[in-house]
Protein backbone atom coordinates (compact mmCIF):
# COMPACT_ATOMS: atom_id res chain seq x y z
CA UNK A 1 0.00 0.00 0.00
CA UNK A 2 1.25 3.67 -0.97
CA UNK A 3 0.40 7.00 0.31
CA UNK A 4 1.01 10.57 -0.50
CA UNK A 5 3.62 12.80 1.06
CA UNK A 6 1.81 16.12 1.42
CA UNK A 7 4.01 18.69 0.62
CA UNK A 8 4.77 21.73 2.58
CA UNK A 9 5.37 25.10 1.91
CA UNK A 10 4.18 28.36 0.46
CA UNK A 11 2.37 28.92 -2.52
CA UNK A 12 3.44 31.77 -4.50
CA UNK A 13 -0.12 33.70 -3.97
CA UNK A 14 1.01 33.44 -0.09
CA UNK A 15 4.40 34.85 -0.53
CA UNK A 16 3.01 37.49 -2.66
CA UNK A 17 0.61 38.30 0.48
CA UNK A 18 3.07 38.19 3.05
CA UNK A 19 5.30 40.46 0.92
CA UNK A 20 2.44 42.82 0.22
CA UNK A 21 1.98 43.09 3.98
CA UNK A 22 5.23 43.70 5.49
CA UNK A 23 5.76 46.27 2.59
CA UNK A 24 2.43 47.94 4.15
CA UNK A 25 3.90 47.40 7.80
CA UNK A 26 7.03 48.75 7.01
CA UNK A 27 5.89 51.77 5.28
CA UNK A 28 3.72 52.49 8.20
CA UNK A 29 6.91 52.31 10.52
CA UNK A 30 9.19 54.34 8.64
CA UNK A 31 7.20 57.54 9.28
CA UNK A 32 6.62 56.59 12.51
CA UNK A 33 10.08 55.93 13.51
CA UNK A 34 11.09 59.35 11.66
CA UNK A 35 7.89 61.04 13.86
CA UNK A 36 9.33 59.53 17.17
CA UNK A 37 12.76 60.62 16.00
CA UNK A 38 11.81 64.78 15.74
CA UNK A 39 9.85 64.65 18.90
CA UNK A 40 12.77 63.80 20.90
CA UNK A 41 14.69 66.07 19.23
CA UNK A 42 11.98 68.72 19.85
CA UNK A 43 12.44 67.44 23.67
CA UNK A 44 15.79 67.78 23.55
CA UNK A 45 16.21 71.76 22.06
CA UNK A 46 13.39 73.07 24.22
CA UNK A 47 15.19 71.16 27.35
CA UNK A 48 18.75 72.61 26.19
CA UNK A 49 17.44 75.89 25.49
CA UNK A 50 15.84 76.20 29.09
CA UNK A 51 19.30 75.47 30.51
CA UNK A 52 20.84 78.07 28.41
CA UNK A 53 18.74 80.58 29.45
CA UNK A 54 18.75 79.55 33.28
CA UNK A 55 22.41 79.97 33.04
CA UNK A 56 22.51 83.33 31.13
CA UNK A 57 20.55 84.93 33.68
CA UNK A 58 22.99 83.33 36.38
CA UNK A 59 25.40 84.80 34.49
CA UNK A 60 24.20 88.40 33.86
CA UNK A 61 23.19 88.21 38.03
CA UNK A 62 27.02 88.06 38.50
CA UNK A 63 28.47 89.90 35.71
CA UNK A 64 25.68 92.76 34.69
CA UNK A 65 26.13 91.20 31.10
CA UNK A 66 25.67 88.46 29.00
CA UNK A 67 28.85 86.58 28.06
CA UNK A 68 30.43 87.06 24.78
CA UNK A 69 29.41 84.01 23.53
CA UNK A 70 27.63 80.34 24.42
CA UNK A 71 31.19 79.05 24.53
CA UNK A 72 33.36 81.21 26.69
CA UNK A 73 35.56 80.16 29.11
CA UNK A 74 33.72 81.97 32.13
CA UNK A 75 29.84 80.66 30.97
CA UNK A 76 30.43 77.15 29.64
CA UNK A 77 31.76 75.01 31.90
CA UNK A 78 30.75 77.35 34.72
CA UNK A 79 27.17 78.80 35.08
CA UNK A 80 26.30 76.27 31.79
CA UNK A 81 27.44 72.37 32.04
CA UNK A 82 28.29 70.72 28.91
CA UNK A 83 25.81 68.07 29.49
CA UNK A 84 26.94 64.75 27.95
CA UNK A 85 29.54 64.00 25.57
CA UNK A 86 30.22 67.76 25.77
CA UNK A 87 26.88 68.73 23.63
CA UNK A 88 25.48 71.38 26.10
CA UNK A 89 24.95 74.04 23.34
CA UNK A 90 24.87 71.88 20.47
CA UNK A 91 21.75 72.74 18.22
CA UNK A 92 19.62 69.39 18.10
CA UNK A 93 18.55 70.46 14.58
CA UNK A 94 21.68 71.73 13.52
CA UNK A 95 23.91 68.67 12.73
CA UNK A 96 26.84 69.60 15.64
CA UNK A 97 26.45 73.01 15.35
CA UNK A 98 26.08 75.15 18.47
CA UNK A 99 22.75 76.84 19.06
CA UNK A 100 22.63 80.39 17.50
CA UNK A 101 23.40 82.84 19.83
CA UNK A 102 23.20 86.96 19.66
CA UNK A 103 22.89 89.89 21.90
CA UNK A 104 23.72 92.38 18.85
CA UNK A 105 20.49 94.04 19.02
CA UNK A 106 20.20 94.73 22.30
CA UNK A 107 22.94 94.08 25.01
CA UNK A 108 20.31 93.21 27.72
CA UNK A 109 18.72 91.23 26.00
CA UNK A 110 19.83 87.83 25.06
CA UNK A 111 18.33 85.68 22.21
CA UNK A 112 18.96 81.84 21.42
CA UNK A 113 17.53 80.14 18.88
CA UNK A 114 17.52 76.51 16.62
CA UNK A 115 17.65 76.17 13.55
CA UNK A 116 14.52 73.40 13.43
CA UNK A 117 13.91 70.64 12.02
CA UNK A 118 14.57 71.77 8.67
CA UNK A 119 18.37 72.40 9.65
CA UNK A 120 18.23 76.06 8.11
CA UNK A 121 18.96 79.10 10.28
CA UNK A 122 14.94 80.80 9.12
CA UNK A 123 16.04 83.76 11.64
CA UNK A 124 14.65 84.36 15.02
CA UNK A 125 11.80 85.47 14.62
CA UNK A 126 11.02 82.36 12.03
CA UNK A 127 12.17 79.32 14.06
CA UNK A 128 9.93 77.76 16.81
CA UNK A 129 12.75 76.85 19.21
CA UNK A 130 13.49 80.44 20.62
CA UNK A 131 14.76 81.69 24.13
CA UNK A 132 15.00 85.44 24.86
CA UNK A 133 16.72 86.07 28.71
CA UNK A 134 16.12 89.82 29.63
CA UNK A 135 19.04 90.91 31.45
CA UNK A 136 16.67 93.62 33.74
CA UNK A 137 15.35 90.75 35.29
CA UNK A 138 18.69 89.52 36.55
CA UNK A 139 19.86 93.08 37.21
CA UNK A 140 17.40 94.25 39.25
CA UNK A 141 16.93 91.17 41.29
CA UNK A 142 20.79 91.34 42.07
CA UNK A 143 20.82 95.01 42.73
CA UNK A 144 17.96 95.25 45.19
CA UNK A 145 19.97 92.62 47.09
CA UNK A 146 22.98 95.33 46.99
CA UNK A 147 20.71 98.06 48.43
CA UNK A 148 19.19 96.16 51.21
CA UNK A 149 22.60 94.29 52.32
CA UNK A 150 23.92 97.83 52.13
CA UNK A 151 21.15 99.16 53.93
CA UNK A 152 21.44 97.17 57.31
CA UNK A 153 25.12 98.25 56.77
CA UNK A 154 24.54 101.67 56.51
CA UNK A 155 22.20 101.63 59.39
CA UNK A 156 24.52 99.79 62.25
CA UNK A 157 27.05 102.67 60.49
CA UNK A 158 25.40 105.69 61.00
CA UNK A 159 23.99 104.54 64.76
CA UNK A 160 27.81 104.50 65.96
CA UNK A 161 28.58 107.81 64.81
CA UNK A 162 30.34 107.25 61.13
CA UNK A 163 30.84 109.59 58.46
CA UNK A 164 28.44 109.82 55.59
CA UNK A 165 30.28 112.39 53.69
CA UNK A 166 31.32 111.77 49.79
CA UNK A 167 31.10 109.49 47.29
CA UNK A 168 29.65 105.95 47.56
CA UNK A 169 33.00 104.34 47.30
CA UNK A 170 34.30 106.59 50.13
CA UNK A 171 31.28 105.65 52.25
CA UNK A 172 30.68 102.29 51.19
CA UNK A 173 35.47 101.85 52.25
CA UNK A 174 34.54 103.39 55.27
CA UNK A 175 31.13 101.11 56.11
CA UNK A 176 33.59 97.88 55.99
CA UNK A 177 31.95 96.50 52.36
CA UNK A 178 34.08 95.26 50.01
CA UNK A 179 34.40 96.75 46.59
CA UNK A 180 31.36 94.49 45.17
CA UNK A 181 29.52 96.93 46.56
CA UNK A 182 30.28 99.88 44.22
CA UNK A 183 28.25 98.95 41.17
CA UNK A 184 24.55 97.88 40.80
CA UNK A 185 23.43 94.99 38.82
CA UNK A 186 24.28 96.38 35.79
CA UNK A 187 27.70 97.75 36.26
CA UNK A 188 27.04 101.26 37.30
CA UNK A 189 28.47 102.96 40.04
CA UNK A 190 26.20 103.16 42.86
CA UNK A 191 25.20 106.97 43.77
CA UNK A 192 25.12 108.01 47.03
CA UNK A 193 23.66 111.37 48.38
CA UNK A 194 25.20 112.45 52.07
CA UNK A 195 22.99 115.20 52.76
CA UNK A 196 19.36 113.09 52.44
CA UNK A 197 21.37 109.48 53.32
CA UNK A 198 20.14 108.35 49.59
CA UNK A 199 21.84 105.06 47.66
CA UNK A 200 20.53 104.61 44.49
CA UNK A 201 21.09 103.14 41.30
CA UNK A 202 20.56 104.37 37.58
CA UNK A 203 18.50 100.92 36.89
CA UNK A 204 18.64 99.41 33.50
CA UNK A 205 19.17 102.02 31.30
CA UNK A 206 21.91 103.19 33.41
CA UNK A 207 21.37 106.78 33.50
CA UNK A 208 20.59 108.26 36.97
CA UNK A 209 17.18 110.49 37.15
CA UNK A 210 14.47 108.56 34.92
CA UNK A 211 11.81 106.43 36.04
CA UNK A 212 13.84 102.93 36.24
CA UNK A 213 16.27 104.03 38.82
CA UNK A 214 16.37 102.05 42.11
CA UNK A 215 16.52 103.67 45.76
CA UNK A 216 17.20 102.66 48.96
Amino acid sequence: MTTCDRQTGFTLIEVIVVLAVMGLLLGTAVPLAGAVVQADKRQEARSELANIGQALDSYYYQHGAFPASLRATDFYGVHLQPGVADTGVVDAFGGNQDYLYATAANPDVATVHSRGEDGIDSGVLNEEHVIRVYGAVAGARRTRLLLRMAAEVLANHIESGGSTSGSWPTVRAACGLGNEYDADGFGTTLQWVDTTLELSSAGPDRSFGTADDIKL
